[in-house]
């Protein structure tokens, strides 16, 4: 037979997609085993299948020494049982990632993304739907060469759904900068600087002596934090590649000085691909979280991720996930008992997730994708442990 010219959109830059994934969850609100469902939720089941349909577009765009990538989905999510869940959310994209002669590049990216919180994260059985804008530009230069300096800004914006967590709705802005010495054989190590500051529009401070129950509010509503670290860059062997970043990280909050931290940062992540069809990366990471909520102003995170890949044949893949953290929920311990549990200081949980994924593409438009999680989590709290079951399969359909 004679050859005949494949079909491709604009020559393949422009890929539209439909995606259809089934996904079985046996525990939704993430509701502790020493809890009724029927008094939470009305129902003595608290798993749901739900079905996510997805259209959307990538963009992918070579353009001299520039690369332009545009990407947007909506997500139509459909429950069996608890419908209020439903949710017709977007996600996009747009990345820039340019280049100026050649000791000078970067990137410019824009992203956001309507999606429902995790109820592991907000506790109660309320949706909240999540609105998230980021904006990040960096770029580098090579002073000489063995000199790298790199400088980038960025912004976060959350809004919050929910009119009763509006409290949590955040502006972040941040930037970092860093001074690097490289060597031939693509080792760095170098000082770098991080600056961010926050602050929480929907969160009014009153003072103690504003409040007529002389009581002022318990959580500030801006902050500012700074880290100096060291960072550095080996490529052990062909095979092998560690990156990591270690320094001192500290957090003042504007009015609610006893709620201020310092402490050390730390973040190792070690690649090591031994084989073609065999990969693994490895994370450690201790850092304060972003992640505020009506328990602490921040979290403290420890905790340790791997993630093999094996490629069976050319179209299957078999990947995992494992991870372990322990999160401490700081702030004044003398407002958090009150909050969380009587006589406890503060709050503690430790959680624990193991995901199994089975992809496979039998065709070069149609990728299928099977997924089993497992994950629990414990607490100092009472109630706020949970265990969850979360089966998914999904099918791609590339044009």
């Amino acid at each position: 037979m004679p050859p005949t010219q494949a079909l491709a959109l604009w020559d393949d830059k422009v890929t539209p997609f439909v995606e259809e994934k089934v996904t079985r969850d046996d525990n939704v609100f993430r509701i502790s085993k020493s809890l009724d469902p029927e008094s939470l939720i009305g129902s003595s089941s608290t798993g749901d299948i739900y079905h996510t349909t997805s259209v959307g577009l990538n963009l992918d765009l070579p353009v001299s020494r520039q690369r332009f990538q545009l990407g947007y989905a909506r997500n139509y999510v459909r429950y069996d049982q608890f419908t209020q869940l439903d949710l017709d959310g977007y996600d996009g994209k747009a990345l820039w990632q340019w280049q100026l002669g050649n000791d000078t590049s970067g990137q410019l990216s824009y992203a956001q993304n309507l999606a429902l919180a995790s109820f592991a994260n907000i506790g109660g059985t309320t949706p909240d739907p999540l609105t998230q804008r980021q904006a990040l530009f960096n770029g580098a230069y090579m002073v000489t060469p063995r000199w790298r300096a790199q400088a980038g800004v960025g912004g976060f914006q959350q809004r919050n759904g929910d009119p009763a967590r509006e409290t949590n709705d955040i502006d972040i802005v941040s930037g970092d900068t860093s001074l690097s010495y490289t060597t031939p054989a693509s080792t760095a190590i170098g000082l770098g600087l991080r600056a961010e500051e926050g602050r929480y529009p929907s969160r009014p401070f009153v003072s103690k002596e504003e409040d007529p129950a002389g009581i002022g509010s318990l959580f500030d509503n801006a902050y500012r934090q700074y880290g100096v670290d060291l960072v550095g860059d080996w490529t052990a062997t062909g095979v092998s590649h560690l990156s990591a970043r270690v320094g001192r990280v500290s957090r003042r909050n504007e009015h609610l000085p006893q709620r201020d931290f310092y402490g050390t940062a730390v973040r190792v992540q070690y690649d090591w691909k031994p084989t073609g069809k065999l990969s693994l990366n490895t994370t450690v990471v201790q850092d304060i979280s972003p992640y505020d909520d009506i328990k602490a102003s921040y979290v403290f995170v420890k905790g340790v991720s791997f993630r093999p890949t094996f490629s069976l044949t050319g179209k299957i893949d078999l990947s995992g996930i494992f991870e372990y953290s322990r999160r401490e929920y700081f702030g004044d311990p003398n407002l958090v008992p009150s909050l969380a549990s009587p006589g406890s200081a503060g709050r503690t949980d430790w959680v624990r997730s193991s995901t199994a994924t089975l992809s496979y593409r039998p065709l070069r438009a149609l990728a299928l994708q099977l997924s089993a999680q497992r994950e629990s989590r414990s607490s100092t709290v009472p109630f706020d442990d949970y265990e969850v079951n979360v089966f998914s399969i999904s099918a791609r359909l590339r044009f």
